[in-house]
């Protein structure tokens, strides 16, 4: 029997052969399924049959005020948390899909004012992931704002997409300190999370930017 040899770190493309979609439902998102064939075990074909939420393009994104040392975050409703954990009122970060015709920056000022109801002074790319890439083709892109969290209201939301979002702010050494908190945690969404340990990997280089883009006041 081979043994596994070391190798690169990275996601790399493989020659797929793709039958699909087939519609299966069309709710608040499509649903499809797709028979994938691919090179498997031995080099013998590997035939699967996948059902996809088709989600796509999303951003992220992490208000930070550097003046006041804090974050801005909302708690919204998410049924399927509920119905994970009986905790359905989540803390999240600002997030939406990149509409068509969007940028990601576009996108992540948009959602920045919709669900946290202040304009972003400058945004940092932070990262991009798959929440759950065996379910979904959502693909998220995090973004670094900065804002003036006096002007962050108690309620928002984008009332034509049935929205309610409650901001609040949270100071960055207790965000800090969340992350090390033993499981289950406090915080459950992998934005949040993903988002505030990026802030602590790099948290020099989010200060420098903060230094060269944030208004005085």
């Amino acid at each position: 029997m081979s043994r596994a040899r070391p190798g690169p770190l990275g996601d790399r493309a493989v020659p797929v052969t793709l039958e699909g979609p087939a519609a299966i439902g069309d709710g608040f998102r499509p649903y499809e399924r797709f028979t994938v064939t691919l090179t498997g075990a031995g080099g013998a074909p590997l035939t699967q049959v996948r059902d996809i939420l088709r989600v796509g393009p999303v951003v992220g994104v992490l208000a930070w005020d550097p003046a006041a040392g804090v974050f801005a975050l909302i708690r919204q409703f998410r049924l399927p948390a509920h119905l994970a954990t009986g905790r359905g009122e989540l803390v999240e970060i600002a997030a939406g899909r990149i509409e068509a015709g969007e940028t990601a920056e576009v996108a992540a000022r948009r959602e920045c004012h919709e669900e946290l109801g202040v304009a972003p002074a400058a945004l940092l790319p932070m990262l991009s992931f798959m929440p759950t890439p065996g379910v979904t083709d959502e693909h998220a892109e995090l973004f670094l704002a900065l804002v003036d969290a006096a002007h962050v209201p108690e309620e928002a939301g984008e009332p034509g997409e049935a929205e309610h979002t409650r901001p609040f702010l949270l100071p960055v050494a207790e965000a800090m300190a969340a992350l090390t908190t033993p499981a289950p945690g406090l915080i459950g969404n992998v934005f949040v999370l993903a988002a505030l340990q990026w802030f602590a990997l790099n948290r020099a280089r989010a200060e420098v930017f903060a230094t060269e883009h944030m208004p005085a006041k």
